[in-house]
C-alpha cells in the first residue's frame, strides 16, 4: 500500500483547471514539440507546490513523490525536475505580465469577481547601495528614488510597490511597482 499525501492538492488543482493557467501559459509560451510536459503543466505543478508545500525548485521531484501529484494532475514526479522547471520558468518570464494578466482577466469572468471598484494598496521598500546602470538586467532595471517612504528612513533610496484588490472578495487585480510617488487621489485614499 502506498501513502501520499493530499491536502488541498485537489482544491488547488480544480482552482487551476477553471483559471485555464496550463492552457493560457500554454498559449502565450508553447513548449517544444519533444517535451513530455508543456509548460503549463509545469507551472501549474508549481503553483501547487507554493499553495501546498513550498520546496526549493531541486525538492519539487521529492514533493511530488510524497503529494498524489501523479494522481491528481497525471504527472510523473521523476519530470519535475529542476532542469525542467527553470526551462518553464524562463520561458513565461517574458510574458509574465501576459500570462497574469490572462489568468487574471479569467478569474474575473470565471469567479463573477466585481471588478467596478477597486482599492490600491500601496506600500514602499528601502533599499541601500549602489545601483549602477551597467550592472543592472535591462529588461528589469532597478530604479530608487528617494520619496516619502513609509518606514520613514528618508536617508535611503525606496521603491514603490502597490496592488489593486477588490473591496468585497480583496482579490488582487493589477500588482506593480514605481519610483514615482503615487497620485494624490491615491496617496489621499490609502491613509
Amino acid at each position: 500500500m502506498v501513502e501520499k499525501r493530499l491536502g488541498a492538492l485537489p482544491v488547488a488543482a480544480e482552482f487551476l483547471r477553471r483559471l485555464d493557467v496550463a492552457g493560457i501559459v500554454d498559449e502565450v509560451c508553447p513548449g517544444g514539440a519533444s517535451a513530455h510536459l508543456t509548460h503549463g503543466q509545469v507551472i501549474e505543478a508549481l503553483v501547487a507546490n507554493r499553495l501546498t508545500s513550498p520546496a526549493p525548485l531541486v525538492r519539487v521531484g521529492d514533493w511530488a513523490r510524497t503529494w498524489a501529484v501523479e494522481e491528481v494532475f497525471g504527472i510523473t514526479p521523476d519530470l519535475l525536475n529542476d532542469d525542467r522547471l527553470a526551462r518553464a520558468l524562463d520561458a513565461i518570464a517574458p510574458k509574465l505580465e501576459v500570462v497574469a494578466g490572462t489568468v487574471g482577466a479569467r478569474a474575473i469572468t470565471e469567479f463573477g469577481i466585481d471588478v467596478s471598484r477597486l482599492h490600491w494598496d500601496m506600500t514602499s521598500m528601502s533599499v541601500h547601495g549602489a545601483f549602477p546602470a551597467q550592472d543592472q538586467d535591462e529588461q528589469y532595471p532597478l530604479i530608487a528614488c528617494n520619496g516619502h517612504p513609509k518606514d520613514r528612513r528618508l536617508d535611503l533610496k525606496q521603491i514603490q510597490t502597490g496592488l489593486a484588490v477588490t473591496p468585497t472578495a480583496g482579490s488582487p487585480c493589477t500588482p506593480g511597482s514605481s519610483t514615482a510617488p503615487p497620485p494624490r487621489s491615491v496617496r489621499s485614499s490609502a491613509r
